[in-house]
Formats: C-alpha cells, structure tokens, sequence
C-alpha cells in the first residue's frame, strides 16, 4: 500500500511502528515509537489533534517523509528525513503567519527597496545584478530557520539537548550543514559511514520528537525519551566522537 493511499489510522499506526507495508522499520530502530499498548490512545489523541487543523496536508506530508522508504540509501534517507523535519516545521509556521512585517505593509517596503537598489551607484548599470538581487527581496520577511526552529521547541517544551544539534556553526557539523552539503552535491562516500549513520539516527530522532509534540502525545511516553535512547547504547551516546570524525 503506498502512502498516498493510506488512512488517517493506517499511517498513523505506521507512524507508531516505524515502518511502512513494503519497507522494515529503518536500521537502529529495535522497537515501536510508541508502545503497542499505547497505541489505540495514541491515534485517538493524534487524531483529534489532525481534525482540529486545516493545515493536516502538511502535516500527513511530513509524517509521511519521517517513514522509511524501501531501498532507500543513507544520504537519501537522511534528505528524506530532514524533508519531513522542514515539513513540520513549515506546519507550526503557517499556524501563526511566521512574517517579520505583515505581507500587506512588506510589499510597501519591497517597492521602495526596489527603487533604492534601483539608484544605488553600485548597479545603477547593472540590471542583471538588481535583477538577481530582486528575487532575493521577499526572503526578507521570513525568519531564519534557526529561529522558527528554536520557537518551536520553546512553544512545545521540547528538550533536545541530548541529540546531535540541528543548527549551530558549519565547523561544528550541526545536522543542517550535513543536509546543506548532501543537497548541493557534496559526495559523502569518503566520510566515515558509521558517522554519517549516527547523524541520520540522530536526525531520525529529532524528527520523531517533533511529530509527537505536534500530535499532542508526550516525549516522555515514547521510545525516543532520553531514558530509552540510554537502552540504545552507541549512536545515542557517542554522537560527539562521530561528529568529530566529519572534521
């Protein structure tokens, strides 16, 4: 059964299972997300939770990413993942219209921009330059990822301060420059792949994290609490040694 064809239950279940009808839950995972005697109440509050938005087309999408795709390789599943991450995060901004300036009052500032740049001295003779540089204007108004990343976690109390960051400087290896240099053709066959398989964990996790904040259902009643992560040994644990063989 492919995902598009799913019920509301059925991917929610594969949601919990880790896994889809034609792909084994993803190497690392030993067990279910959420417990299968947890399950029934899991649905019914996920459930209620997806009813109550009109935004549930983003957020079955990014469910939809965070789900194991058959033969998938590493470097796809981890684009794959961090897709279902940019999802939900996409879901929590369009819930609360995340624009630095209100879009009626940007589009005043966006044509008196145009016409500063338009009379600058730098490219006055230079269309092709003001040209490139207009199609850059209106990511103005969007907040920095990092940002809308952060107020997330503020606003569901997430704690993921265990994990391998997400964001954070690009000598540091945070999990956004492993996607950054994945997506712009950056080959990761000469990097250590037991490295590069612990950052994709971690990415799986924090992925997982995020789904069920947003479904309402406690971290802490999963098997990607802290506590049960410990029962997972290396990747959870020794994430600062394999992010340091990245440099």
């Amino acid at each position: 059964m492919v995902i598009e064809e799913m019920t509301e239950h059925e991917l929610l279940r594969h949601f919990c299972s880790r896994q889809t009808a034609d792909a084994p839950s993803p190497a690392g995972s030993k067990e279910a997300l959420v417990d299968e005697s947890n399950l029934p109440e899991f649905i019914a509050t996920a459930a209620a939770v997806i009813r109550q938005t009109e935004l549930e087309d983003i957020l079955y999408r990014a469910i939809s990413f965070s789900l194991p795709a058959e033969g998938a390789g590493l470097e796809s599943s981890f684009i794959t993942l961090y897709s279902a991450l940019e999802s939900a995060l996409t879901f929590f901004r369009r819930q609360d219209d995340y624009e630095i300036i209100p879009s009626e009052n940007f589009r005043q500032l966006e044509r008196d921009l145009r016409k500063w740049l338009k009379q600058h001295p730098l490219l006055i003779d230079k269309s092709d330059s003001r040209a490139l540089i207009y199609e850059k204007i209106r990511e103005l108004n969007r907040f920095p990822f990092s940002h809308v990343f952060q107020n997330f976690c503020a606003r569901y109390s997430l704690d993921l301060s265990d994990l391998w960051p997400l964001t954070g400087s690009p000598a540091e290896w945070p999990l956004m420059e492993i996607r950054h240099r994945l997506v712009h053709g950056d080959p990761f066959a000469s990097r250590p792949s037991e490295a590069m398989l612990c950052a994709r964990e971690h990415l799986r996790w924090t992925v997982e994290r995020m789904l069920l904040s947003l479904l309402g259902w406690p971290v802490a009643r999963s098997n990607v609490c802290p506590e049960r992560l410990l029962e997972f040994g290396g990747y959870y644990q020794n994430w600062q040694a394999e992010r340091a063989r990245f440099s």
